[in-house]
């Protein structure tokens, strides 16, 4: 048994109302894509260029579809063409990139003729998107933050830095400890949570004013750290 016989038919070749129908079907499933990664991100910039590009690559996705339809070799021949684009623009957020997947996903079940698995796929998880930010799946704890800072060893700073961690800290936890600046400071992480998140500033403020202090850095749980 031929094994292409098991994939969807799309009607190679194609009639013009089919192209047209799959690639209008790719765009307005870009549309919905957008539509959710713009309301799932309200509390952050979102890249117009991002934007833009999740339709495009829907389109894209589903028209060289279109171009292999069930043939192995223009398949690899597509790959060998397409293997020159270098992407360079380097994608800052996990979340930007399972929406470019998510776009991909789509765009391909449009372009081959499968219009149930696109339409109700992309509706599915739409949805669930939708349900996930709306419960605040995944927010960060409230108060909860990284704290890094370097220091001169000195036992007696180190007295005055427990004192004010004591100070302004519910719960802290040291995670690490290193040289750095070839032995000059020790750098400490800990795992923090402040008594008052109203105090921040006054707690990094007093913590810089311990002698020897150097670079006190503040993250949010959900923040990357500085290398």
């Amino acid at each position: 048994m031929n094994q292409f016989s098991l994939l969807p038919a799309s009607g190679y070749p194609l009639t013009s109302v089919e192209i047209i129908i799959n690639i209008s079907l790719a765009f307005v499933i870009g549309i919905v894509i957008t539509t959710v990664y713009r309301l799932t991100n309200r509390n952050r910039p979102v890249s117009t260029s991002l934007i833009l590009t999740l339709i495009i690559l829907s389109m894209v996705v589903g028209m060289v579809m279109m171009v292999i339809g069930n043939s192995i070799a223009r398949a690899f021949g597509l790959v060998g063409a397409l293997s020159i684009i270098r992407f360079r623009t380097a994608v800052k957020d996990n979340r930007d990139i399972a929406f470019v997947f998510f776009s991909l996903a789509a765009g391909m079940a449009a372009g081959v003729g499968n219009y149930p698995l696109a339409v109700y796929g992309t509706g599915v998880i739409s949805l669930l998107l939708l349900l996930l930010d709306y419960i605040h799946y995944g927010t960060p704890r409230a108060g909860v933050y990284l704290l890094r800072f370097q220091m001169v060893l000195m036992d007696s700073d180190k007295a005055v830095v427990e004192a004010i961690l004591n100070k302004y800290l519910a719960v802290h936890h040291q995670i690490s400890v290193k040289s750095v600046r070839m032995g000059q400071f020790m750098e400490y992480n800990y795992s923090v949570r402040m008594k008052n998140n109203n105090q921040l500033q006054d707690f990094i403020a007093d913590l810089s004013a311990v002698e020897g202090m150097e670079r006190v850095n503040m993250l949010a749980d959900d923040e990357e750290p500085e290398s």
